[in-house]
């Protein structure tokens, strides 16, 4: 992976290390990787008569134009963050979403002129996924989903959970679940079970998001408590 060796470090550091300092923490220790949009879809953009509607938003369990709008920029990654703490505060474990961890991109190291080599998101992406306890994908038609659409298929390659694969797995598929928003609809996400074996789980609010991700944490503590359940099995 561009910029560092599959020992998942960064400049010399793990990034375990980068994490442990700038992820807050929780009751319990356990690691919860968060992606999904970072951008509200707004109607403004996509349309020219989007001014006669109520809202230019989309209804959404998570994203909430009277918190997540930002110098009059609609982020959905308001609500991932809001969201994560939701998970600290309710499930006493550690969640966190890529912007919560201080490695720059390489786009960011280019447009700041920083000295450093920077991570592309993808590799971040397979860093942090392949650190952490479980890893959670969120679709919504109330965000942008190019990114995390054309990343997930990436990621769940990287680690050899296609069926049939020819190379063991480094890391269990069941340390992954996609969680879909109300009337989200994808051929390719609807094909990650029988592709992958990665479940998909669909919620209408938030309460409902919260309690299938408190099931889907207590499922991999019971694996880790009843067999050989690693996190991360990297390349002999």
């Amino acid at each position: 992976m561009g910029g560092y060796a599959y020992d998942l470090s960064y400049s010399g550091r793990p990034v375990n290390d980068i994490i442990d300092e700038e992820v807050d923490s929780a009751e319990h220790d356990f690691l919860v990787y968060l992606m999904g949009p970072y951008t509200a879809f707004n109607a403004k953009y996509a349309y020219d008569n989007a001014k006669v509607l109520k809202s230019p938003y989309i209804d959404d369990p998570l994203f909430d134009p009277d918190k997540h709008i930002v110098k009059q920029k609609a982020e959905y990654e308001k609500a991932l963050s809001d969201l994560c703490d939701s998970i600290r505060n309710k499930i006493k474990v550690r969640p966190f979403i890529a912007t919560d961890v201080d490695i720059p991109t390489k786009t960011a190291v280019r447009r700041k002129g920083l000295t450093e080599d920077g991570l592309s998101v993808l590799d971040q992406s397979i860093a942090f996924a392949a650190i952490s306890d479980a890893v959670i994908f969120i679709y919504s038609m109330a965000g942008l989903n190019a990114g995390p659409g054309s990343e997930v298929g990436a990621i769940l390659g990287e680690f050899n959970l296609r069926h049939n694969h020819h190379r063991k797995a480094k890391k269990p598929r069941e340390r992954f679940r996609i969680f879909c928003g109300p009337e989200f609809s994808s051929g390719s996400i609807d094909e990650i079970p029988e592709a992958y074996g990665v479940d998909v789980v669909n919620f209408d609010s938030k309460e409902a998001i919260l309690n299938q991700i408190h099931s889907f944490i207590i499922n991999i503590e019971r694996k880790e408590r009843e067999e050989d359940f690693p996190v991360f099995v990297p390349d002999v």
